[in-house]
């Protein structure tokens, strides 16, 4: 699919491509990383960091899934940005790491959650292996250049029975469908890699890590894709007026009306989504197994598991995290 581009910056169009086997999407004719530079300037940084600062109940939402896995230990958020997440996390039972491609930025994380935190590529990152009980990286992976490579760092790193968190857009979408090149959740040319399931099992499965949840939780970006087409509209028939990242507040009648699509048009849409596997984002948790006995360990904790089911005990105490979840499967979120 050729993609024009609808940012600020006035470049050419892109190319989206995919692999007929696993589903895999990529931009074909992705900026080099020293191009890319000029997609990521001070304003970005800016907007993601006060965003995740500013997002509790967003962090308290990823906590409570990840909390089925793990609860404490050593963590590393991958894309830490100023220290959002890590700073939820903060006074709690984790060692906080972080790691963050802009300088600047990692030094606020480093300032505002006491946290170790690497500044630069993923890829030039030297943690020790077997460091960390956990890993997470939430709306970065397809921002870059090299996924497999990135998770074969992640299974050096996490410690025998860790845990890799991972969010991601979903481009298999049901809006990803509908609104085509308008979707939200393509931003390119940032995100130079897209994900369905599939793609997402395949590549970390491929990096020696082990499937344990893949969902579509409920929620999209109904309201986003709408806005970058009705700019677009606007703009072919020459109404001059903010693009839509640029929009200024609504005042309170627009804030009523918004508040209401969210919750009737918004809500059920991503309810039906999610419940058929297709709403807006992946999110997945996958397990580095504990060593050669995993294999035992494995079948042990199905067969618990199907005696747990036998005597009637509800599946809601028993999460599906111990390797009984076929991989690819997607499932809507019970949560």
């Amino acid at each position: 699919m050729s993609v024009p581009d609808r940012s600020q910056s006035g470049a050419s169009g892109y190319e989206l491509l995919q692999c007929p086997t696993c589903s895999h999407v990529w931009l074909g004719n992705r900026p080099t990383p020293e191009e890319m530079s000029h997609y990521y300037g001070a304003k970005y940084h800016s907007e993601v960091g006060h965003s995740g600062e500013t997002s509790p109940k967003r962090w308290k939402w990823h906590l409570r899934v990840i909390s089925k896995y793990k609860a404490a230990g050593s963590v590393l958020d991958i894309g830490c940005s100023s220290g959002g997440f890590l700073g939820y996390l903060k006074g709690g039972p984790w060692k906080l790491h972080g790691i963050e491609a802009s300088p600047p930025t990692a030094e606020r994380a480093r300032a505002t959650t006491g946290a170790e935190v690497f500044a630069g590529d993923v890829l030039g990152a030297n943690f020790p292996s077997e460091s960390f009980d956990l890993i997470t990286c939430m709306d970065v992976l397809e921002h870059l250049y090299e996924p497999r490579e990135v998770l074969r760092n992640v299974c050096k790193w996490l410690k025998p029975g860790g845990i890799f968190y991972v969010f991601v857009p979903n481009i298999l979408s049901y809006e990803a469908r509908i609104f085509q090149s308008f979707w939200y959740g393509l931003d390119l040319p940032r995100h130079v890699h897209h994900f369905t399931p599939k793609s997402l099992a395949h590549v970390a499965t491929s990096a020696g890590l082990r499937q344990v949840r893949m969902v579509t939780p409920a929620g999209c970006y109904l309201e986003e894709s709408a806005w970058i087409l009705v700019d677009d509209l606007a703009r072919r028939a020459g109404l001059r007026r903010p693009s839509w990242d640029l929009i200024a507040k609504p005042g309170i009648a627009g804030r009523v009306v918004r508040k209401g699509l969210r919750l009737s048009v918004e809500a059920l849409f991503g309810v039906v989504a999610s419940t058929f596997g297709a709403a807006s984002s992946i999110q997945a948790v996958f397990g580095k197994d504990a060593g050669p006995d995993s294999a035992g360990d494995k079948s042990a904790e199905v067969q618990g598991s199907a005696k747990l089911l036998k005597a009637g005990i509800s599946s809601v105490t028993q999460p599906r995290s111990l390797g009984v979840e076929a991989p690819g499967t997607v499932k809507s979120d019970p949560d």
